[in-house]
């Protein structure tokens, strides 16, 4: 069954440090050779702030805040399901810059499948804004797919 009772749950701050080799290295793993990403001061590429946590987050971060311990188990295969990047018209993130997130578990929810088995859905959000202004940068939402086998017993003979 879902943990609908993390929906809600705050999952903290996390601060980040936007650095140059990593903006480069992303922007030619998307086989993007735009000059822009080679400059001391670049942006960050629009799909960047997904990675943001990984690669700069001062040893906090992972999984989007998540509580994996308790999302693991037999019959349950964690997968990544969507992503989505809001830009909130404010200063667009650049090398250089230190950004501040804040989580939360913004959605929990559940579907059957054909097969009597069923898909948890864990939806993160997380609004980040550059150290020193007060107006959000981009906000990440991140979606966790758990793939749920059925129990042996209440599995569905397949035609």
């Amino acid at each position: 069954m879902a943990l609908t009772e993390l929906k809600g749950k705050a999952l903290g701050s996390q601060r980040v440090v936007i650095e140059r080799g990593p903006v480069r290295v992303f922007a030619q793993a998307l086989l993007d050779e735009d000059a822009v990403y080679d400059d001391a001061a670049a942006p960050v590429p629009p799909t960047f702030p997904f990675v943001m946590s990984y690669w700069g987050s001062m040893g906090q971060g992972g999984a989007a805040g998540l509580p994996i311990e308790n999302l693991r188990g037999k019959g349950r295969a964690i997968l990544h399901g969507e992503q989505e990047f809001i830009y909130h018209g404010g200063r667009w993130p650049h090398v250089g810059d230190t950004l501040v997130g804040e989580g939360v578990i913004a959605d929990v929810y559940e579907k059957a499948k054909s097969d009597g088995g069923k898909l948890e859905f864990y939806v993160t959000d997380t609004t980040w804004t550059i150290e020193g202004e007060t107006a959000p940068a981009v906000t990440t939402r991140f979606t966790l797919a758990i793939n749920c086998k059925p129990d042996a017993a209440e599995a569905k003979p397949l035609s």
